[in-house]
């Protein structure tokens, strides 16, 4: 069976040696699944940790959260302690933090999902009619000779449908996944865009919160995997479909 590598390779697309490491990955599966399953917790943690001075041990409505989400940062060399303070080590944490994360926990829901093989963070060089150039695939992931390429965006949890900005990060995420299928993708592969912003009205009978992004992933045939479907079991079941279906 062609690995991604050959896969890539007959479409003039060649793999650098930037992916992320699995082996670390694996190491804080445990950390990567407790982001997951409480992103909206999470946010708060991450934005005192990038956006101010530092966090401080710990919130009254989220405190059991926090130490468990500060602990296995620390455990995984992400924060440290300054002052009373927990702040991020350095860039890596920062990276980490602000989306790396959530690059990883895709990876391992795919691989977890029945994927054969799976790399995220991977730089892709391509040459086309003497062209050149380099993208950054956030995850690829392959299942006999099917191709996955998912896009993943850490975003604000709350949609509100007055902030332009989001709106344009999201729509830009969607572009951005497409261009990929088409530039790197054949018949059968599939794209999907991960993104920890809540798309679905559940009052309004799960009715979309952007009615636009949602009708212009159907026409280009792109999976958006929601804030919704973030816990892990959701994650895996919509990793197997991007696999399977």
């Amino acid at each position: 069976m062609p690995s991604i590598a050959e896969l890539l390779q007959q479409r003039n697309a060649f793999l650098k040696g930037c992916s992320g490491d699995e082996v670390e990955t694996l190491a804080r599966a445990d950390l990567l699944r407790l982001i997951g399953d409480n992103y909206r917790l999470f946010e708060g943690v991450r934005n005192a940790l990038l956006n101010g001075p530092g966090m401080q041990p710990f919130s009254p409505e989220g405190r059991e959260f926090d130490a468990r989400l500060i602990e296995g940062l620390r455990k995984a060399g992400f924060v440290e302690q300054v002052g009373g303070l927990w702040r991020p080590t350095g860039a890596l944490a920062r990276r980490f933090l602000s989306g790396g994360w959530l690059e990883e926990l895709a990876w391992l829901a795919g691989m977890h999902a029945g994927a054969d093989e799976g790399i995220y963070s991977q730089c892709v060089r391509w040459e086309v009619r003497g062209y050149r150039g380099e993208n950054e695939i956030d995850v690829i992931l392959r299942k006999g000779t099917r191709l996955a390429f998912i896009s993943c965006k850490a975003l604000q949890s709350d949609f509100d449908s007055t902030n332009r900005k989001l709106r344009n990060r999201l729509m830009d995420a969607l572009h951005e996944a497409d261009n990929l299928g088409d530039h790197f993708g054949r018949e059968g592969d599939r794209v999907g865009v991960l993104v920890t912003s809540d798309l679905h009205d559940e009052e309004q009978g799960d009715r979309p919160r952007y009615q636009a992004l949602m009708g212009k992933a159907a026409v280009f045939d792109v999976r958006i995997i929601p804030l919704e479907e973030l816990e892990w079991p959701d994650l895996v079941a919509a990793m197997r479909e991007l696999l399977e279906d």
